[in-house]
């Protein structure tokens, strides 16, 4: 078996271990759900943090619970001042009325409970949610979800932007975006609403539609290749796959050219990522490894990923 997409879900034989075990997406209106939505420092769970988390407990379509917590980390809380500029939260509100992220998670967990999750765009906060109950031992997050992000591509197919504001503003909710956790769930639960009064059964079957099953391993004709790789990680990237890598490699070189990337036998001035495996990274006997660590140290700009790293980025794609 080959690489390959699933229900939005990357499979790697002999893998899978190494990607989050997150639930499959099912667009559809449930009447029993929780929406989340999680307000972070930036945009990536192993380098930013959460600084606020909420939730609506949805029974029957109605709100029965909501969470709203800000979240205080032991270290530090810094937030980057774009940040505050958009959502008002800063390290001072943090420090003084945050949760410690400890007791925070574990609350959240449990208010999210076994429930499908609805949220917009909602893959970036169940990537952060994730990591948290996994440094905590808490319950793997694999729930099921919904994306509202991808309803509104759907019912909005020729709008080049479906943001939550975007739709707030078309469906006449209002004309501006808090930003803050709560606030963003129960505007996105209006937006949900009206979703659902308005859909028709082409929506719901173009929503179906665009939930990714591709098989990556094989090598594609050109015609496919051009109506997959929107917003390919990969597109017009030159990538070199050096080191010890568990995953078949002729699979993998197939995988980045479908997606548009071009496969490097080694590493030069053009080159935009260098893959390596887990425990690759201090070796000093890998040549591309050298160069790319050279390459990077002089001012290109070159990234350096290892596998499991790769494997969650090709994964964000295959959920997106």
């Amino acid at each position: 078996m080959s690489i390959a997409i699933v229900q939005g879900v990357l499979n790697i034989p002999g893998s899978q271990h190494k990607i989050r075990a997150k639930g499959i997406e099912k667009p559809s209106f449930p009447e029993n759900y929780t929406l989340i939505d999680v307000e972070t420092t930036g945009l990536y769970p192993w380098r930013d943090r959460i600084t606020e988390m909420g939730g609506l407990k949805v029974r029957h379509g109605e709100v029965v619970d909501t969470f709203s917590e800000l979240v205080k980390f032991p270290k530090s809380n810094y937030v980057p001042p774009f940040i505050t500029k958009l959502n008002g939260i800063d390290e001072a509100k943090i420090e003084a009325e945050g949760m410690p992220v400890k007791e925070a998670i574990e609350k959240y967990r449990y208010f999210i409970g076994s429930d499908p999750i609805v949220g917009y765009n909602v893959n970036f906060d169940l990537n952060f949610v994730y990591d948290l109950t996994q440094k905590f031992n808490l319950p793997v997050l694999s729930n099921d979800y919904v994306d509202v992000y991808r309803l509104a591509r759907s019912f909005y197919p020729n709008e080049r932007h479906n943001r939550l504001l975007d739709c707030m503003k078309r469906l006449g909710i209002a004309e501006s975006q808090e930003h803050r956790g709560l606030d963003d769930c129960l505007d996105t639960k209006k937006v949900f609403d009206k979703f659902h009064e308005q859909f028709k059964q082409d929506h719901l079957l173009r929503a179906h539609e665009m939930v990714k099953t591709l098989d990556l391993g094989q090598e594609w004709p050109d015609i496919v290749k051009q109506t997959q790789v929107f917003r390919s990680p990969f597109r017009n990237k030159r990538v070199v796959v050096a080191g010890d890598l568990e995953i078949d490699k002729l699979e993998l070189a197939n995988a980045i050219k479908n997606l548009g990337g071009i496969v490097q036998d080694e590493v030069g001035s053009d080159t935009d990522y260098v893959l390596i495996g887990d425990h690759d990274r201090f070796r000093t006997d890998i040549v591309d490894l050298t160069k790319a660590k050279s390459l990077k140290k002089s001012g290109q700009k070159i990234s350096i990923w290892s596998e499991e790293y790769f494997l969650n980025v090709l994964d964000n794609w295959a959920r997106s």
